[in-house]
């Protein structure tokens, strides 16, 4: 080979060499990058999310008010009902619900626990820790309270509210007291029956001897 040509031949020898080092100085990036803490690969794989011990929980209490004419919006008959069972995240917002209105009340800031006072009418309705009167039934009025519990997870207490009627109450036990039809028996009545079968018996024995006597003096004769 003729000496001018070895110098060409040599640099594209080295050339090529360079190039094989920084394909592989790009592969050795790239492995190091893909093993880096906080790098795309690596975030890809550690994406699990964390357990939780958030458990739902549920409790009922119930009580029965009963409200007389006297039993006004001004002087409602009351009753207070606390859940102890289920308490909520203390000092945590408590969503309350029933078919006549929605109202919002806060847990205990210490337990939790939800303590509510209702008041009720003889129209009915009933109110809830003071608020407005709503509309409410004879029997039993249903207010669900929702919020979340120190876990995390969904907490629902539920109130059940009886409200009775006195004058209800009344009438009911004075027909149930006359409702068989019957007279009451008295004292008096027992009297005059003695009396009255007293005066049948003188008057069968009157009759007997009175016939004996009289078949005695037809022998006789």
């Amino acid at each position: 080979m003729p000496d001018h040509l070895y110098p060409i031949k040599e640099e594209a020898f080295v050339r090529k060499r360079i190039g094989s080092v920084a394909a592989i100085l790009v592969l050795g990036a790239s492995a190091l990058t893909m093993a880096m803490p906080g790098s795309a690969g690596a975030a890809t794989t550690a994406t699990t999310a964390p357990t939780t011990n958030a458990v739902p929980t549920s409790c009922s209490v119930s009580t029965t008010i009963t409200v007389s004419p006297s039993s006004t919006s001004s002087a409602p008959a009351t009753a207070t009902l606390t859940a102890t069972s289920c308490p909520f995240a203390p000092g945590s917002a408590v969503t309350l619900s029933s078919p006549y209105n929605t109202q919002t009340v806060n847990a205990d800031a210490t337990t939790g626990q939800l303590t509510l006072t209702f008041g009720a009418t003889d129209v009915p309705t009933l109110s809830v820790n003071g608020g407005t009167f709503q509309s409410a039934v004879f029997g039993v009025n249903t207010i669900t309270a929702t919020g979340k519990n120190a876990s995390g997870a969904t907490n629902t207490a539920t109130f059940l509210v009886d409200i009775e009627s006195a004058a209800t109450a009344t009438t009911t036990t004075t027909a149930t007291g006359t409702g068989s039809g019957s007279l009451a028996f008295t004292g008096a009545d027992l009297a005059a029956l003695i009396a009255a079968a007293l005066a049948l018996i003188l008057m069968g024995t009157a009759v007997v001897i009175y016939t004996r006597r009289r078949a005695a003096a037809d022998h006789k004769g």
